[in-house]
């Protein structure tokens, strides 16, 4: 039985970033590469891969998922999580309890009827001719993570979003391409590194506490995601090859390891979606590397972590950042992990 409490490390409060760096290359990143640990700059990253290496992106767009509006006085808010059918979504509702199932409200730009709340989130029909999309194109607000303490958060909504970000309707940044900007994609072009990509709708479930139904049933939160069939040549012509395939950020790598079918040993192009859950002991990866940010105790992704480089040498590296003053979570460093 997995044993969550072996997971833990004590993470001082001011290394949770509060902001995005400046400049998105100059942060600091940690290596683990042969058993050992060093310490470089985010931009090294053109120094350390050759011709030989896949790089595989999430291109997947952050949302302003978060819509704010007066209800009798006071500020509520619907959270956008997913669009389930033609204007009918799950939500989370700040102060439910005042929104009665089977009530219609208006807001002022839209009405809604409240169909379902289950498991505490809320399923509401719009039933105005508005384009939700647009609507929080113009009034959303970027949903960063409630550490994030900030005024306006669309003042960081392009900080929120990867270069790369092509379409999609994720409530949270792919984090780990964060780092990347347009020069360094380039400067890796340049060396011969190739890309991938997939596009993978990030969930509020991917930083969500562990439960213990999570680890009784092995299975996490389910995130829809695309492979296409000239990203899948890409992943399947390395792998014959022998080039190193490096996932960056988690929810590539969960989106590789849903996709491969180990009896062809090949990626396959499909759309669908995966609740894979990955912690120790597990060694059937199918990539050889993984870019990632730093992230919390106890929390699936840290297992996910163990899972890749070992428990040992995750929990040593994660300590040896608390030491060196790394920057933890969304806008903080970031991590080179090789198999």
């Amino acid at each position: 039985m997995l044993n969550i409490e072996n997971f833990d490390f004590d993470l001082p409060q001011h290394l949770i970033a509060q902001k995005p760096y400046s400049n998105r290359t100059s942060c600091k990143l940690l290596t683990v590469m042969d058993a050992q640990i060093s310490d470089s700059q985010f931009s090294s990253l053109v120094d350390i891969l050759d011709e030989n290496t896949v790089l595989v992106f999430n291109n997947t767009s952050v949302s302003k998922a978060r819509y704010l509006f007066d209800y009798n006085g006071s500020q509520s808010e619907i959270f956008f999580i997913e669009e389930l059918d033609l204007n009918t979504y799950r939500v989370f509702l700040r102060k439910s309890s005042k929104f009665k199932i089977g009530q219609t409200y208006q807001t002022p730009d839209f009405s809604f009827e409240v169909l379902e709340k289950p498991n505490n989130t809320a399923l509401i029909r719009i039933s105005s001719a508005s384009e939700i999309a647009d609507v929080l194109s113009d009034k959303g607000l970027v949903p960063l993570p409630p550490y994030i303490k900030v005024e306006n958060p669309n003042a960081y909504y392009d900080d929120y979003q990867t270069v790369y970000a092509s379409h999609g309707h994720s409530v949270a940044a792919p984090t780990a391409g964060l780092h990347f900007d347009q020069k360094l994609l380039d400067k890796l072009l340049a060396k011969g590194v190739e890309f991938s990509f997939i596009n993978l709708s990030v969930g509020l479930g991917t930083f969500a506490p562990l439960t213990d139904e999570n680890i009784e049933q092995k299975k996490l939160h389910e995130e829809s995601y695309t492979l296409h069939e000239s990203d899948a040549e890409i992943l399947n012509r390395a792998k014959r090859s022998g080039k190193k395939i490096i996932a960056v950020g988690t929810t590539s790598l969960r989106c590789l390891q849903s996709v491969y079918d180990f009896e062809s040993q090949m990626f396959v192009a499909e759309e669908s979606s995966t609740d894979i859950f990955i912690y120790p002991p597990f060694d059937n990866f199918v990539v050889d590397g993984l870019i990632t940010n730093f992230h919390l105790p106890k929390s699936s992704l840290f297992l996910l972590i163990s899972a890749f480089i070992g428990s040992e040498m995750a929990m040593k590296a994660y300590l040896h950042a608390i030491r060196n003053e790394y920057l933890f979570y969304s806008f903080g460093d970031a991590c080179l992990f090789m198999r």
